[in-house]
């Protein structure tokens, strides 16, 4: 009796894995789509304006609303259905993409009718990622979160991976609006597998449904601030976007200093590859035997070969040394995500996750506020003075334009090692651990 009812388990948790596949392959079309726009409308705006600032505009429209209304969609995602609350996420920021469409096709484009469809697309999208990262509990048992993390961060980067290349080669030949419609597409082929998937499938939704908006939302934040582990996660995660927001800023200008866009874009191309490879690492792990360890070790690689960008004036040192900075990049989400997965209960976690994204997303705000007065206002300034120091550093790291933001670059990368070596000894971390590694014990002897 026992071993059928382990078979029967085995074949059910085989069913829920082929079907959070099919989710998974949803998403990295979706995630394709995006990126087209994205890529597109950047270049389309730049163009169009020739302004830095304005693209910064566009970049902040498509960004920060889904950050802001991420605990809203936290919450819907436990008051009802997750998976229509991903579809409707899905449809209506497809049908959104409708106004950036009916922009760049008028004979006189609006860069803040642009902004408006970019930025009503983003707050549909808020109700699609909580939902998402909440289902992979309803579809999967414990010891399989690493691998659905892993594949989770697979399609995410099919965004950095993918769209450039293909919405580049396609604007040799079409237009932005041919991205767009692209785009569009895709929404709603993830519409169709969401729809697929959601069919003989049951949510576990909130049983306090009739308790108020407002209450639930604070019961997400109950629930975060229950534990100090959780806390403390979520401030290793706002560090961790904060650090990954200098790359993003500091990067381009490093290596525009010593070469041109043409070597910029192949190495973006090579760096962003090792987020791919890390994920399809991780999601081959079965079970691993420490997840603070992971983390631990995720965020200490990835602070060295952060560190160890701006050392180098050599691209293929730079290349090597950010593509293994992002190999490390999926083992810090995944570690810090299944700490904090298997310490909440599963009735609040679309809140928890979207109150977590809303904190940790910020990291990415507050980069891109302070890198600007930091490498303009003093790190660039100061590597190309004539101080003692400014001249000990040069002998190392090299001297003129674009030096300051390596220094910038070392400096960032060195604290977030220190992070990871630092949150290993933490006992509030340690804690989450022995229950993440309890629960799994009390699994295997089901």
């Amino acid at each position: 009796m026992k071993r059928q009812k382990t078979q029967a388990g085995s074949v059910q948790q085989q069913h829920s894995m082929k079907k959070f596949m099919i989710l998974v392959a949803g998403a990295f079309i979706s995630s394709i789509g995006s990126g087209l726009t994205d890529f597109g409308l950047a270049i389309y705006i730049l163009k169009l304006t020739g302004s830095v600032g304005a693209t910064g505009i566009f970049a902040s429209c498509a960004f920060l609303p889904a950050i802001l209304l991420a605990p809203v969609g936290g919450v819907l995602a436990d008051r009802y259905d997750r998976r229509l609350m991903m579809i409707l996420g899905e449809l209506l920021s497809g049908l959104a993409v409708l106004i950036c469409l009916a922009a760049v096709l008028s004979p006189q484009p609006s860069l803040v009718v642009i902004c408006i469809g970019v930025g009503i697309s983003s707050i549909f999208s808020a109700l699609t990622e909580p939902a998402f990262k909440a289902t992979i509990t309803d579809l999967l048992p414990e010891e399989d979160f690493v691998r659905a993390g892993g594949m989770v961060q697979l399609a995410g980067s099919a965004k950095l991976l993918i769209s450039p290349v293909v919405a580049g080669l396609l604007l040799q030949v079409t237009v932005v609006s041919t991205l767009i419609i692209l785009d569009m597409l895709t929404f709603f082929t993830t519409v169709l597998i969401i729809a697929f998937v959601r069919k003989g499938l049951t949510s576990k939704k909130s049983t306090v449904i009739g308790s108020g908006f407002l209450c639930e939302l604070r019961a997400g934040i109950t629930a975060v601030r229950g534990k100090k582990g959780i806390i403390t996660m979520i401030i290793v995660m706002t560090i961790a976007t904060f650090c990954l927001g200098f790359v993003q800023m500091l990067s381009k200008p490093l290596i525009l200093a010593i070469a041109g866009e043409r070597e910029l874009g192949i190495l973006t191309t090579v760096i962003a590859m090792g987020m791919m490879v890390g994920s399809i690492g991780i999601s081959m792990i079965k079970q691993p035997k420490s997840y603070l360890r992971m983390l631990s070790m995720g965020l200490f690689g990835c602070g060295v070969f952060f560190a160890l960008i701006g050392v180098s004036e050599n691209l293929v040192l730079i290349a090597g040394f950010g593509f293994m900075m992002f190999v490390f990049m999926p083992a810090i989400q995944i570690g810090a995500e299944v700490l904090i997965r298997t310490n909440l209960d599963n009735s609040v976690q679309g809140r928890a996750f979207g109150l977590i994204g809303l904190i940790t997303q910020m990291g990415y705000i507050l980069s891109f506020l302070a890198v600007g007065m930091l490498a303009d206002g003093i790190f660039e300034p100061f590597m190309q003075g004539d101080t003692e120091l400014a001249m000990r550093i040069s002998a190392i790291i090299g001297s003129g334009v674009g030096r300051g933001n390596a220094l910038l670059i070392i400096i960032t990368g060195i604290g977030l090692a220190v992070v990871g070596i630092v949150i290993a000894r933490l006992r509030s971390v340690r804690t989450l651990e022995a229950t993440a590694v309890k629960d799994e014990q009390l699994l295997e002897s089901w």
